[in-house]
C-alpha cells in the first residue's frame, strides 16, 4: 500500500493516463521513483502556498512516460528494457538511471572476464597475467565465435564468381599477393580477440591484427584492410589513444572496456539518443542491404550496393554491423545498447582520425571508409 495519499501531482498523472486507457495506481508510480535506477523522477514541488505539481509541459511529458510505462509494465519486465525503451521515444525518464542500463552492458561481461581472469599473484608479469586470462576465457568462448552469417557468405562467394568483377578481384590480388599469414581459426579469434578487450591492442603484433581481421571478414581472398594493418596501420586504434575519463573496476589499465563504459558515462543525451536510433537500424540496414546485392547478383550488374558491401569485404570496415543487423535481426534493448556504444566508438575513431588528417587524400580515404550505420555519427564528415 501507498504510505500516504497520493499527491496532487500523482492524482493528475493517474488521470492522464485513464483518460488514454490505461489504469496505473499510486502504487505503481511509486514503484516506478524506487531506486536504483528510477523510471520516474519526484514530483516538482509546487511553490510555498501553491499545491505540488502543475498543468506545465513538463508534466504532460511525464504524463506520456506514465502512460508508456502503463501499457508495458508487466510481471517480470526487466528495468533496464524499460529505462532504455523509454529513452529511445524521447520520454523523460532520469538520466542517471539511462547512463546506469547502458553502463551494464559493458560492466555484466566485465566482471564476468574479472572472475575468469582471477587476482594477479604477487611478482606475476602483467603480460604473463592477461596471456593466461586470455587463454582461459578462450577455452571458454572458442565454440561461441560469431563467425559471418551463412547468407553472407553466400553473397560474398557469388560476388567472387561474378564475372563483372573479374578485374577488380584480380586487381585487389595484386595489391595484397604476399599476406604474412592465414586468417586466425576459432580459438585464435577468441584468445586476441580476449587479449584486446583486456588490455586494447599493445602488445598483440601488426601480423595477428592483420589475421584477426581477415578471419573477422570471412573470405581468403584479398583484404586491403588486413594489409593496411600488417604494414603502415596505426600500432593503436585513434579511438584508444588518451585515457578513458572513467575506469571498469577489475579490468586492466588498457582494457577497451573502459573507453566504451566512459562513453556510456559522458556522451551527450542527445548523442546518445541519435545513436541508440542508429543502431536500432542496423538490422533493417543489413537485411535490406543483402537483398539489394542478391537482386544486383541475380541480373549481373553492379550497382551501388554491390559497391557498398564490397567496401566492408575488402577494407573489414562495417562488417560487423552487417554481422549483427543479421544475427540480432530483433534485438533486445540490452543488444541495442551495446551496438549503440559500438556506433559511438567507431565514429570517434572515424572523427579523431578526420581531425588529425593533414593529406587531403588521406581524409578523402578515411570519409570514404565510413560504413553507413556509422556515418550519421561523424561529426567530422564533409558531407553526412
Amino acid at each position: 500500500m501507498v504510505r500516504t495519499a497520493p499527491s496532487a501531482a500523482d492524482v493528475g498523472l493517474i488521470e492522464y493516463a485513464r483518460s488514454h486507457g490505461v489504469e496505473v495506481s499510486a502504487r505503481q508510480l511509486e514503484r516506478w521513483r524506487g531506486r536504483p535506477d528510477p523510471l520516474l523522477m519526484p514530483n516538482p514541488r509546487g511553490r510555498p502556498g501553491r499545491p505540488g505539481g502543475s498543468t506545465s509541459s513538463t508534466d504532460l511529458a511525464v504524463g506520456e512516460l506514465v502512460v508508456w510505462l502503463g501499457r508495458r509494465q508487466r510481471q517480470g519486465s526487466r528495468r533496464d528494457h524499460l529505462v532504455l525503451g523509454a529513452f529511445g521515444e524521447g520520454l523523460p525518464v532520469p538520466e542517471a538511471s539511462v547512463r546506469s542500463a547502458f553502463a551494464r552492458t559493458v560492466l555484466k561481461p566485465a566482471a564476468e572476464m574479472s572472475t575468469t581472469l582471477g587476482p594477479r599473484a604477487q611478482r606475476q608479469d602483467l603480460d604473463d597475467w592477461l596471456a593466461d586470462g586470455a587463454d582461459r576465457i578462450a577455452t571458454d568462448q572458442q565454440h561461441y565465435v560469431v563467425r559471418v552469417p551463412q547468407r553472407m557468405r553466400a553473397i560474398d562467394k557469388a560476388l567472387q564468381q561474378m564475372p563483372a568483377l573479374a578485374d577488380l578481384w584480380d586487381d585487389m590480388a595484386a595489391h595484397d599477393d604476399d599476406s604474412p599469414g592465414e586468417p586466425l581459426d576459432n580459438a585464435g579469434m577468441a584468445y586476441y580477440g580476449a587479449l584486446g578487450v583486456l588490455q586494447g591492442t599493445e602488445g598483440i603484433s601488426r601480423e595477428v591484427m592483420g589475421r584477426f581481421l581477415r578471419a573477422r571478414t570471412g573470405i581468403t581472398g584479398p583484404n586491403l584492410g588486413a594489409r593496411v594493418l600488417e604494414t603502415s596501420g596505426p600500432a593503436m586504434p585513434p579511438a584508444l589513444q588518451g585515457p578513458p575519463a572513467h575506469l571498469v573496476p577489475g579490468m586492466p589499465q588498457g582494457s577497451v572496456l573502459h573507453h566504451l563504459y566512459s562513453l556510456a558515462q559522458e556522451t551527450p543525451m542527445e548523442r546518445l539518443r541519435a545513436a541508440w536510433q542508429a543502431a536500432g537500424a542496423v538490422a533493417s540496414w543489413a537485411l535490406n542491404l543483402c537483398a539489394a546485392v542478391e537482386e544486383q547478383i541475380a541480373t549481373g550488374r553492379v550497382g551501388p550496393a554491390i559497391g557498398q558491401w564490397l567496401k566492408g569485404l575488402l577494407y573489414g570496415i562495417g562488417r560487423d554491423y552487417l554481422t549483427i543487423g543479421l544475427v540480432e535481426s530483433e534485438p533486445t534493448p540490452s543488444q541495442q545498447a551495446s551496438t549503440t556504444l559500438m556506433l559511438l566508438f567507431t565514429a570517434s575513431a572515424f572523427d579523431t582520425g578526420l581531425e588529425r588528417a593533414t593529406d587531403q587524400n588521406v581524409r578523402e580515404a578515411l570519409e570514404f571508409l565510413v560504413s553507413t550505420p556509422v556515418r550519421p555519427l561523424v561529426t567530422g564528415l564533409a558531407d553526412p
